[in-house]
């Protein structure tokens, strides 16, 4: 989480870091205590569904089966089940049903229902759901609205293939969790007919006339072979428009689940960094000072403001060695730039309002879309310039010179700066644009030139090594990734246009894994250390642009799953959506747990993490035959190994040393021996 230092904020300054071994988990007794109360929520679901079937020993003796995980109320879902039971298999012998012998059945609805919006969200904890599930009565997509409203998903959309997918997801898992997956499918297919379901089911009351369960056992049987919804349409919408209906008012969340607010917001950022690498002109000239400086507060909106800080930078602190042409920036540091935004805007905030909490900030951020320049936040220009420092000591400006970003952020709000940044209307700044821009924003400033870094010989070799391999990996991707697109292109041709790679932002190498099986091993190759566990794909954003007789389009952000091993039989590539603030979660299991933001394809269930891997971490299977060293996922351990990268701060620095060269550094006189010279292969 994020957490006030003490050393930093002097005066009015109030200047946020990563807290340490906090991610706000409340103590094992409150969290033991809300499980209990959900517990007893369920109860008494349970003894309301007991009332309503009086009368019907046909259908009790299946209540064992009657988990209130489903698309309706819990009371509704229980009953559903029970039915659904019944119809499946209504010559099995009676069973007693006694009070005790349902204990099982409603921990086991507990722990569906917990499942449902663990799998359904991002970033959410087993006791945020028990939360969540508490204010909305144990109605699993009440509990849902609740979340989407309380985490600002503004672009929320329960007809899109992202919530219908995600709806899928959870629903599978829930029943899993819950013991009874074959419940899902059941679910899926009565979808396109809850709008007949939930009158009959309203009329089951205590000694309810028989007919009502032969219609109900009539409908079930009919939607028994119905095809799921499609992935993109209203076939799923149905279940959203009923809650709609069922609690017309969303419950105000009276907790401050700041940790996960954190992570949502993180996720807007890195949107924001990829509108402004597709915003840019073609070539890696600003990468390295957008990696830098390139913060998303300022005066204007957040993609502009990364603009605008990385110009700036660019211009009033040139590297000392000439940039190499790159097709990609890198991974870690892309993320440490989006952290250290994140505290700048919590920092500027907080020094504006004196009395304003970290949660409140944040909510304010989330409300706000994450500009500041929508918030009323300074009466004088002292005060904005007070607020723009403290945001810079916040996120650890370049040559702890925090005055000078300030000063500028302060006094860049012009009309020509504006006017500039607008570009006559074009999504895309002309280079000529952003030429004039480096010429406006670097006047009155005396250009600041990097002195070199004096290190021993062994630590400059080192550092250049690094840099080589470093871009020597890199390269490797990019070819992948070039050859993904080939494909792409091939099977597109019809549409006359030639795909060419503008730059990769986003790769993660640990999908499909790890898997230590001895076939696994045999597939590694020299660059493998033998102590590191193989992971079967890569996934990747790359932003790319088409080129359709002699114009060539805006930057489009494409997804590609890349092998490991060479082979490009499992290849996948695909444009998707640069995620606006509020976006609606696609998810993939092994980036979030290796924490690195990559965006996938909402209207694609091809991928690996997505479903099939979701589903063997609820029954607790190891994903590959790992021997005694089992590899078994888990929501608590994706959210623990996940949560240091959301806090990356100081890492990336061996991704660095690819913009660095020989001018950056001095050899130290002591160890004057002349340094190797290291080429890229």
């Amino acid at each position: 989480m994020a957490s006030l230092h003490a050393g930093l904020s002097t005066g009015r300054l109030r200047v946020y870091t990563p807290a340490l071994y906090d991610d706000g988990t409340p103590w094992k007794k409150e969290r033991e205590q809300d499980r209990c109360q959900l517990l007893h929520k369920i109860q008494s679901h349970y003894e309301k569904a007991l009332e309503r079937l009086t009368g019907s020993d046909v259908v009790r003796r299946f209540l064992l089966s009657g988990v209130c995980v489903g698309l309706l109320d819990p009371v509704s879902n229980i009953i559903v089940n029970a039915l659904l039971a019944a119809t499946a298999d209504k010559a099995s012998p009676p069973v007693a049903v006694d009070w005790p012998d349902l204990g099982d059945t409603e921990r086991h609805s507990l722990d569906g229902l917990v499942t449902f919006l663990t799998c359904f969200f991002p970033y959410l904890a087993d006791w945020e759901a028990v939360r969540y599930l508490l204010l909305a009565d144990a109605d699993p997509l009440i509990a849902a609205r609740i979340v989407v409203q309380d985490r600002g998903t503004k672009c929320f959309r329960p007809d899109s293939a992202a919530t219908n997918f995600a709806l899928k997801l959870a629903l599978r898992c829930a029943t899993l969790a819950a013991k009874h997956p074959q419940l899902a499918d059941a679910w899926l297919s009565l979808c396109s007919s809850l709008d007949k379901a939930v009158p009959l089911l309203s009329a089951v009351q205590p000694n309810y006339h028989h007919n009502i369960f032969n219609n109900l056992h009539t409908l079930f049987k009919e939607t028994a072979h119905v095809l799921y919804p499609p992935p993109t349409g209203s076939g799923l919408i149905g279940p959203w428009e009923l809650a709609a209906t069922r609690r017309t008012h969303i419950t105000k969340v009276p907790y401050q689940h700041s940790w996960s607010l954190r992570r949502v917001l993180l996720d807007a950022i890195h949107g924001f960094y990829l509108k402004a690498l597709s915003r840019m002109p073609g070539g890696s000239r600003y990468h390295r000072s957008m990696l830098k400086a390139g913060h998303c507060y300022g005066p204007f909106d957040p993609v502009s403001n990364i603009i605008l800080n990385t110009i700036w930078y660019e211009a009033n602190f040139p590297p000392l060695t000439p940039q190499r042409e790159l097709e990609f920036v890198g991974t870690w540091s892309l993320m440490r730039i989006e952290a250290l935004s994140f505290y700048g805007l919590l920092s500027f905030l907080c020094t504006c309002h004196q009395d304003l909490s970290m949660h409140e900030a944040m909510r304010i951020l989330i409300e706000t879309g994450l500009n500041l320049a929508a918030t009323k936040h300074y009466s004088s220009v002292m005060e904005e310039q007070e607020a723009f420092r403290a945001a810079a000591i916040a996120a650890w400006y370049p040559h702890r010179n925090p005055d000078a970003q300030a000063g500028f952020l302060s006094s860049c709000n012009k009309p020509q700066v504006l006017s500039l940044l607008s570009n006559g209307g074009q999504q895309q700044l002309s280079s000529q644009a952003v030429q004039q821009l480096a010429t406006l924003l670097a006047s009155g400033m005396t250009t600041q030139q990097q002195q070199p870094v004096s290190v021993s010989k062994r630590q400059f070799d080192d550092t250049m090594s690094e840099g080589s391999e470093r871009r020597r990996a890199h390269k490797r991707i990019c070819k992948k990734v070039k050859d993904a697109l080939r494909i792409y292109e091939k099977q597109n041709s019809g549409d006359n246009n030639c795909y060419q790679l503008y730059v990769v932002c986003g790769v993660n190498e640990y999908v499909s894994g790890p898997d230590n099986s001895e076939e696994s091993i045999m597939k590694r190759d020299d660059t493998d250390d033998e102590f590191d566990n193989y992971y079967h794909h890569t996934h990747a954003n790359f932003l790319v642009t088409r080129n359709v007789g002699s114009v060539c389009s805006v930057p489009v952000l494409f997804f590609a799953e890349l092998s490991n091993h060479g082979d490009d039989d499992q290849l996948l590539c695909c444009p998707v959506d640069i995620p606006p603030p509020g976006a609606e979660p696609v998810r993939c299991l092994f980036c979030e747990q290796a924490g690195i933001r990559i965006v996938h394809p909402a209207n694609q269930e091809g991928f690996h993490g997505r479903t099939l891997e979701f589903e063997k971490m609820v029954r607790g299977e190891d994903f590959y035959d790992n021997g005694y060293y089992r590899e078994v996922y888990s929501n608590h351990r994706i959210l623990r190994r996940s949560e240091s990268i959301a806090n990356w701060r100081q890492g990336g620095d061996e991704e660095e040393c690819m913009y660095l060269g020989s001018n950056d550094f001095t050899i130290k006189e002591d160890d004057g021996d002349e340094s190797e010279d290291f080429e890229d292969d």
